[in-house]
């Protein structure tokens, strides 16, 4: 919005800019309700890690423990409770404690399911980079 008023005052934008700068503000205001601009930052920040998303497809094969995502990636438990708790967060992993064990799989079949389109939306991506 500032760089819009700004760009306004210094005459930089066209008039068909000013003309319309109400409907711009409108559509940005509403585009920033939408569910996507709520919560994809949180599902991307989760997701913005290689470990993160290892640990993720790990889980979507079964449930594991900390200590079994600890020998697969060979990283800290430190770190690997902070990469949970950001997979938490995202609500793409649960967890549940048994003893003095914590345990860890996928928030559901729909996560799982997301797993998967993005990573074909992925491939169909670049592969589509890749023959241009």
């Amino acid at each position: 919005m500032e760089r819009l008023a700004r760009l306004m005052e210094e005459d930089e934008c066209t008039a068909k800019c000013k003309k319309y700068a109400d409907e711009l503000r409108k559509m940005a205001d509403q585009i920033g309700e939408t569910t996507l601009c709520r919560f994809g930052p949180l599902l991307f920040k989760a997701m913005c890690d290689p470990n993160r998303l290892k640990i993720l497809k790990m889980l979507a094969t079964r449930e594991m423990c900390v200590c079994e995502l600890n020998v697969a990636l060979d990283i800290s438990q430190g770190t690997i409770s902070h990469h949970l708790k950001l997979l938490q967060e995202a609500r793409l992993i649960k967890g549940r404690i048994e003893g003095k064990w914590n345990y860890y799989q996928t928030n559901g079949k729909k996560v799982e399911q997301f797993i998967k389109t993005a990573e074909r939306f992925l491939k169909e991506l670049y592969q589509e980079e890749k023959t241009s």
